[in-house]
């Protein structure tokens, strides 16, 4: 399930930050440490976040990165996806479930639950857990905005205490990774609650949680403090006692207190600023490729942005490598599809969208829009071709790039107004269609379904595709693609999908993003990368 992203990894479009994004680097871990040393229990490590959580409870409500990352060390999921999704959809090891089998005919899938599994009140986890979690996903009441990845489940049944088995309609690639989506949750604690009213409920005052970590304190717009929960079942158990989340919305800030030693973790360094962060010698910079790849999407709805000629023109105008350069410092790459580079799907035959102003004022003359007059103005049915580009108010690095949009656009005769809009009224914009053009980020899943963004909107189910974009064929490959049950097939219709969006251009593919974590020197054993900044967070200690 892909998101659309105005600041860090987010499940869903939420609060804005600003995006790190560069080359694509091999995932590192911290400094190994000194021969002889070894992890040893005790201290804190202190993370600035860019906002506060909403709820705990990722049931309850969308969830963007900072909640997801705080959920997952929370509440226990039955596997941990593994970052291997460069070959192949990721694989997984073993988390709440010991082992797994498929049946013969791969319509069942079988986990086998720790028995020492212990909520944080003592209560044990059982497979009635996981059921009753599957109950909440499916349940419409709740809402919850991945609903679509459970599709293909039709029942979970708990065969005993420490067995559960998920039944499919179909056989396909991502079994696993749909039976494994979404955090198991404590019925015992949260049953109380009826479904009707998840999206209204506090849950904080019945918080049961189940993982390496408890809630110890929250202060609203201020910290979060997680402490180690000593009837963690898993191993390693954390070797620190608590991680503190420190609310600190300003970059600068964040850096400063970095800096100074007042934060231990920043987790999304501006590339502007990573040659200086990177030259104090307390603080380490971890670069990975993330999932996330921005666009200037254009509203496939409203004329002339429906022509596909004059998309492809005002993609030909706009010199996309000079634009990453500048805007991202050298820590950003082309993108030039639907599909990440980094992903097993990615067609690496597509060609990329040449820098060619000459060709994209012929293209906009076969769509009818020319210079009539020698004004150098292009001008379609005797009007101006002029149109608004907006993009959230607080993303420097978007207006950035809107500016170079307008100053290429200019050149051959196209009016394009960059527009700061507030978050709030952004979403409503693009959501309700009401937009030109606008420039945005995704953040993709590592499952690779393109039927959120690529496929035709319907008014049955929601959708991430904001500009309208349809194409019958790729609805046609799309559905096929999902239910191909072998992945190497499914890629020969995946690639022939990304040929048809990349020859319609519904948006110009801008750039792939990835991540720039910084992190204290003396926190070490963290195994930073693109499935999760705190990804092997039991394994992180302090070292002298």
């Amino acid at each position: 399930m892909a998101t659309l992203r105005n600041g860090g990894r987010a499940v869903l479009a939420a609060a804005l930050a600003v995006l790190a994004a560069g080359c694509g680097k091999r995932p590192s871990s911290t400094t190994p440490p000194p021969r002889g040393e070894g992890p040893r229990r005790g201290g804190q490590v202190i993370t600035a976040l860019f906002q506060d959580v909403s709820t705990f409870n990722e049931y309850e409500a969308p969830t963007e990165w900072t909640q997801s990352e705080i959920i997952d060390m929370l509440f226990p999921s039955l596997m941990t996806e593994q970052p291997d999704y460069q070959l192949h959809p990721p694989s997984f090891a073993p988390r709440l479930a010991t082992s797994w089998e498929f049946s013969a005919d791969n319509r069942t899938l079988t986990f086998h639950l720790r028995p020492d599994a212990h909520w944080s009140d003592g209560v044990p986890i059982t497979a009635e857990d996981v059921r009753f979690s599957f109950r909440v996903q499916k349940d419409p009441r709740v809402g919850w905005d991945g609903l679509e990845v459970k599709d293909y489940i039709t029942d979970v049944e708990a065969i005993d205490p420490h067995t559960v088995r998920f039944h499919f309609s179909r056989v396909y690639p991502y079994q696993m990774m749909d039976a494994n989506d979404g955090h198991i949750v404590p019925e015992h604690a949260w049953g109380k609650v009826p479904l009707e009213e998840w999206r209204t409920s506090d849950f904080d005052p019945i918080l049961v949680t189940g993982a390496q970590f408890r809630v110890a304190s929250h202060t609203r717009q201020q910290t979060i403090v997680l402490e180690r929960d000593p009837l963690y079942w898993g191993r390693p158990r954390p070797y620190v006692d608590r991680l503190v989340f420190r609310v600190l919305p300003d970059p600068a800030g964040q850096l400063a207190q970095l800096a100074t030693g007042q934060i231990n973790l920043v987790t999304q360094v501006p590339p502007q600023e990573v040659e200086r962060v990177r030259a104090n010698p307390e603080v380490e910079v971890v670069e990975f490729p993330s999932r996330t790849w921005g666009f200037i999407g254009w509203n496939n709805r409203r004329a002339p942005f429906s022509d596909r000629r004059v998309r492809r023109a005002l993609g030909l105008a706009i010199n996309r490598k000079a634009m990453v350069d500048s805007v991202f410092h050298g820590f950003a790459k082309l993108c030039n599809g639907p599909v990440l580079s980094t992903m097993w799907a990615c067609n690496r035959n597509l060609q990329p969208l040449a820098y060619d102003p000459k060709g994209a004022v012929e293209l906009l003359a076969q769509a009818g829009l020319r210079d009539t007059d020698g004004d150098g103005v292009i001008r379609l049915q005797g009007k101006p071709l002029e149109f608004d580009v907006i993009y959230a108010a607080s993303n420097v690095m978007r207006q950035e790039m809107a500016l170079l949009v307008q100053a290429d656009l200019a050149r051959i005769g196209v009016r394009a107004r960059p527009r700061q809009v507030e978050f709030t009224s952004l979403m409503a914009h693009l959501e309700g269609g009401d937009f030109d053009a606008t420039i945005s980020a995704w953040s993709e899943a590592t499952k690779i379904d393109l039927t959120s963004e690529w496929s035709t909107p319907t008014s049955s189910q929601g959708t991430l595709n904001i500009t309208g974009y349809s194409n019958p064929e790729v609805d046609r490959l799309i559905a096929q693609a999902r239910e191909e049950p072998d992945y190497t097939h499914a890629k020969v219709i995946l690639d022939r999908a990304q040929e048809l969006i990349t020859d319609d251009q519904p948006v110009t593919f801008l750039y792939e993003g990835s991540e720039a974590v910084a992190i204290n020197r003396h926190v070490r054993g963290a195994d930073i990368n693109s499935a999760g900044i705190f990804f092997n967070v039991e394994e992180w200690y302090w070292a002298p």
